[in-house]
C-alpha cells in the first residue's frame, strides 16, 4: 500500500500574531520577533503534524496507486473535496464525476465512499493513479481553531522560547511539551 500528500496552497495567515505571542510569552521587547515568528510557524507546524490535521484552511492533493487507498483521507478536519482524479485503463487522466462519490466528513479520519449505484471505474497500471484534491481546517481565522488546540501550540511555543539549546539534560528541547500533548490528543486524528 502506498499513499503520499502534497500540500497546494498552505494558509498565509499565522495562528497567532507576533504580539499576541508576545502577551503569552511576557515579552515586551522587539530584539526575538523573528525567533517568535519562526517558534509560531514551527510550533503550529509540529501540533498539526502530532493531530494529522491543519487547523486554518489549507488545501492537498493526497495521491495512491488504487482506489482502496483513497477510502480514508489522510489530513482533517475535510471541509470539502475539489476534485477526484485518475489515471484510466489508457492512461489518460480522468476527473471522476462528483454524483459517484460522498464525502463523510462525521468520522475522524474523513472517508470517501460511492454512492448508490456507483462503480469504481478502472484504473492504468501506474503509480499515482488516482488522487483525490481537498481543503482542510477549521476555517480561516485563528478564530475559527478550537480553543485547546490554541493553547497548546502556545505551551510549545512558550517551552521552546524558554529552552533554545538543542540539548537540556533529561529531555529534548525540541518535542511537544506533555501538557501541549495532553490538550492535542482530544483531536488527535489517528489515520493508518
Amino acid at each position: 500500500m502506498y499513499r503520499s500528500l502534497k500540500e497546494v496552497t498552505l494558509s498565509e495567515t499565522p495562528l497567532f500574531t507576533t504580539a499576541e505571542a508576545k502577551d503569552f510569552l511576557k515579552v515586551d521587547t522587539t530584539a526575538d520577533d523573528t525567533l517568535i515568528d519562526n517558534l509560531i510557524k514551527a510550533a503550529t507546524e509540529s501540533c498539526q503534524i502530532y493531530t494529522n490535521q491543519y487547523f486554518l484552511n489549507t488545501i492537498v492533493e493526497q495521491y495512491s496507486d488504487n482506489w482502496s487507498e483513497v477510502y480514508t483521507l489522510y489530513k482533517s478536519p475535510v471541509l470539502s473535496i475539489t476534485h477526484i482524479k485518475y489515471y484510466d485503463t489508457n492512461d489518460t487522466e480522468q476527473t471522476w464525476d462528483d454524483t459517484n462519490y460522498i464525502l463523510d466528513d462525521v468520522s475522524k479520519p474523513a472517508r470517501i465512499g460511492l454512492a448508490v449505484d456507483a462503480t469504481l471505474p478502472d484504473l492504468a497500471d501506474r503509480i499515482n493513479a488516482v488522487h483525490v484534491k481537498y481543503t482542510v481546517g477549521y476555517g480561516t481565522a485563528s478564530s475559527d481553531v478550537p480553543d485547546g488546540i490554541k493553547q497548546a501550540v502556545l505551551l510549545t511555543l512558550g517551552n521552546w522560547y524558554e529552552n533554545r539549546q538543542t540539548v537540556i539534560t533529561g529531555r529534548t528541547a525540541t518535542e511537544l511539551p506533555l501538557s501541549s500533548q495532553y490538550l492535542l490528543d482530544q483531536y488527535k486524528i489517528q489515520v493508518c
